[in-house]
């Protein structure tokens, strides 16, 4: 019975892996979030370059750290979404063991691709990452585990994404005050982590830029990036009403007032991506409660894999063009045929040039080209307001003044754009097109040359 148990458990995992790796290459990777700047990250410090210092970053580098380990082996997008594909079966080993059977209902509430595009959550990210660690929480706390333990994970959740992570651990230490040996317990757990980061920056010589870039930087992150999808923060608000009445009926769960302040993650931007990641953990909140019989898992089972093979059939009539390209370092893309030539023909014209180039474009685009020709990431390549310390704008546009001579790309569709590229530094962009001279056009690149 035991090894039959076991049997079963083992084609489970292997299904959950496959099937998850799979709906990251094809089934749903035109809601790929922030993959590809995720993978920037990591790609960077494989090639030796230093977080802060080389390259902007705005959250603490546990996540680039971790998913760095295996594209040290290969550096491919493929490797980045078998890690991810990894990380995801472990993560729904955990909710097994928090949920048990329920955990289907759930794997189905995060492949749903509308009209929430819950399946976003899956991609690889600090803010999946994120997820996990509250995952782990969930699961430490209802078990009763060890308050060292709790502690490095609120530490980690920290060293992931520092303004939830921080929420996290004032929540848990509040829930504790009169309890002062449980807190003491965790503030030293949380310190390990956090300290031996510390540690390594110190070493590599740029805790001063991380600094300014993870914690002053905040302030004109918040100020320059709000933006409201209405559907998404009318969900998101209704999400919050539930969790407030369930705070009520239940105060003394402190997995409620977790989930109340991850919703942190959504602010400034409420959109897909962010409410989406809120809802992953709301939704996970709720499944504590109630019970679903055993049998009903092949149905979901059945349901998920439909559902996928739906929704990338879906997208091919959507998108009549699509085609599956290779590039280096990025197998398996799925792009429009219009796309790809345009990509093809900036290209070109680019290798013609007898000087360095820059890309200045919206961030996903900046990594991909960066990383299909296996060349540095830059303090350029994420051109996002908030993304430059304190005072960014000026910072980014200093550094463009530095800048003797060369070329620079920019997307003339984002800088025009009011909603779908707001996060685009567009002053930066004006100063590039008043002091270059525009040398070539391109769809919606231009080039500009800088003597």
């Amino acid at each position: 019975m035991k090894q039959k148990i076991k049997k079963r458990t083992f084609f489970k995992y292997l299904f959950l892996f496959l099937y998850f790796f799979y709906a990251l290459v094809l089934a749903y990777n035109l809601i790929r979030g922030d993959s590809y700047v995720n993978f920037g990250f990591s790609y960077a410090i494989t090639r030796g370059e230093v977080p802060y210092v080389d390259f902007n970053l705005v959250i603490p580098p546990l996540a680039p750290w971790l998913y760095s380990i295996l594209l040290f082996f290969r550096s491919s997008i493929l490797v980045f979404y078998l890690e991810q594909a990894l990380l995801l079966t472990l993560f729904f080993a955990v909710i097994f063991r928090l949920i048990g059977n329920k955990t289907w209902i759930y794997f189905i509430l995060l492949s749903i691709p509308y009209p929430i595009a819950m399946v976003s959550v899956l991609f690889p990210g600090y803010n999946f990452l994120l997820l996990f660690f509250l995952v782990l929480l969930f699961y430490c706390e209802k078990n009763n585990k060890s308050d060292y333990l709790i502690g490095v994970l609120l530490g980690c959740s920290f060293l992931t994404k520092q303004t939830v992570g921080g929420l996290l651990t004032v929540a848990s230490i509040y829930y504790l005050f009169k309890d002062y040996k449980k807190v003491l317990k965790r503030v030293l757990g949380f310190f390990l982590p956090v300290s031996l980061c510390v540690i390594i920056l110190l070493l590599q010589g740029n805790f001063s830029a991380f600094l300014d870039l993870c914690f002053f930087g905040l302030f004109d992150f918040g100020y320059s990036n709000l933006h409201i999808d209405w559907f998404y923060f009318v969900v998101f608000v209704l999400a919050m009403i539930v969790l407030v009445v369930r705070i009520i009926k239940k105060p003394r769960d402190i997995c409620n007032y977790y989930v109340l302040l991850f919703a942190s993650c959504v602010y400034p931007i409420f959109d897909y991506y962010h409410v989406s990641l809120f809802l992953a953990a709301f939704f996970l909140l709720i499944l504590f409660d109630g019970s679903i019989q055993r049998s009903i898992y092949k149905h979901c089972i059945f349901f998920v894999l439909a559902l996928s093979v739906i929704w990338f059939v879906i997208q091919n009539m959507y998108f009549d063009d699509l085609q599956i390209v290779h590039y280096p370092n990025f197998e398996f893309s799925l792009l429009s045929e219009r796309y790809s030539k345009g990509v093809s023909k900036l290209d070109n014209y680019l290798n013609t040039l007898d000087d360095d180039v820059i890309y200045f474009l919206r961030g996903s685009e900046n990594y991909f080209f960066k990383i299909k020709s296996n060349s540095d990431i830059t303090y350029f390549d994420l051109p996002n307001y908030g993304n430059y310390g304190y005072d960014g704008i000026s910072k980014i546009i200093s550094r463009l003044k530095d800048i003797e001579h060369g070329y620079v790309v920019v997307d003339s569709d984002a800088y025009t754009s009011k909603d779908s590229a707001q996060q685009y530094v567009k002053e930066a962009v004006s100063y590039i097109m008043k002091r270059g001279k525009k040398v070539k056009t391109i769809g919606v690149y231009e080039v500009y040359h800088f003597e």
